[in-house]
């Protein structure tokens, strides 16, 4: 084998080694987005099943087992969402704002924890985002999910709403 030979082995072995890497790279990349997607919607399942257990309860202390003489002036002052006295732990909560300042850790789902921060206060018909200082019927509840595991923390939102039966 000549000198030319020898160069065009080298030649096509440095390109094939190039073209490996960047293969290689890609298919990393590609398995590191799919482990994220995964991350992220057991993430969001988590949140849809606490919002779905929140609303379970009662929207106020004062609608708990009883309708409000007067709506919405006998509920929570904003001031005072949060657990009510003696419920130490969320599974003695009765009412929705009574998840307010809560903070879940210990969540752990093949291998993966998460913690959620959850915040409620009320909103007004108007305005469904800002969170309001003002009795209304309605409470927002945000809920924040972090994870060493995901590249951002996950944010959902949901407003329950006051029907009177």
């Amino acid at each position: 084998m000549g000198r030319a030979e020898l160069m065009l082995v080298l030649g096509a072995l440095a390109i094939f080694g190039r073209f490996s890497l960047i293969v290689n790279n890609a298919l990393l990349d590609n398995s590191t987005r799919v482990l994220q997607s995964e991350f992220e919607i057991t993430g969001i399942s988590i949140l849809q099943e606490t919002i779905s257990e929140v609303g379970l309860k009662a929207f106020d202390e004062a609608s708990v087992g009883s309708i409000p003489a007067a709506i919405p002036s006998d509920f929570t002052a904003a001031s005072s969402l949060g657990p009510d006295g003696g419920e130490t732990d969320s599974s003695m909560f009765d009412d929705v704002d009574d998840y307010n300042g809560l903070t879940m850790t210990g969540i752990t789902i093949a291998e993966m924890p998460y913690t959620i921060t959850i915040e409620v206060g009320y909103v007004s018909i108007t305005d469904l985002v800002t969170l309001s200082s003002t009795l209304s019927t309605m409470k927002r509840m945000n809920l924040t999910l972090a994870s060493d595991y995901l590249s951002n923390d996950l944010n959902l939102s949901y407003v329950y709403s006051y029907i009177r039966e």
